[in-house]
């Protein structure tokens, strides 16, 4: 039943964290929840920023091919992680103050 949870790799997080931003983007917009679809856009901006930081690699060995998603900083990724740090914060501290 929960094959999938199996499968699940932990290497590629940030893939889960724009599932989980969109999962929460998503509903609290159609609520009108302002707060909650901030932390939810700064969810997938976060992800997004990451992904852009763990870019793919594949390479040819003997044995097969090798992929790999070693950090790689780049500027426009470190940006987007930061928009969203600042979201999340900023969300969070307006559902908390309320």
């Amino acid at each position: 039943m929960l094959d999938w949870l199996n499968n699940f790799d932990l290497g590629r997080w940030w893939i889960a964290a724009i599932a989980v931003g969109v999962a929460v983007l998503v509903p609290a917009s159609s609520a009108k929840d302002h707060d909650i679809a901030l932390v939810g856009f700064g969810l997938v901006a976060c992800g997004f920023g990451e992904w852009m930081n763990h870019r793919m690699e594949t390479e040819i060995k003997l044995a097969g091919t090798l992929t790999t998603f070693e950090r790689d900083n780049r500027v426009l990724g470190f940006v987007i992680d930061g928009l969203g740090i600042i979201l999340i914060a900023v969300g969070l501290y307006r559902v908390l103050a309320s």
